[in-house]
């Protein structure tokens, strides 16, 4: 869980710092989190698409590797990244 919150304060960073560098609000930043359980996500404000992980699945167990890191966060550096070009 650590490892993976560490990425999404990483993601965080890089949309106020694109925020920031463009004087915009184009990226939202979403956290919830009850108990143990935690959704994370990322909102791009022009191109209304969004990001969303939830680390807890409709069963109720946990959906994810604590050793890695998962592809969701990835996805919105991309966001990012592609948002800049």
């Amino acid at each position: 869980m650590n490892k993976m919150m560490r990425k999404f304060e990483e993601v965080c960073e890089g949309a106020d710092r694109f925020n920031s560098e463009n004087r915009t609000e184009r990226f939202f930043t979403m956290f919830e989190q009850r108990k143990k359980y935690v959704t994370v996500g990322l909102y791009d404000s022009v191109t209304k698409k969004h990001v969303l992980f939830d680390s807890i699945n409709l069963v109720g167990n946990f959906r994810y590797n604590s050793n890695g890191v998962p592809s969701e966060l990835f996805e919105m550096e991309r966001m990012i990244t592609s948002a800049s070009k």
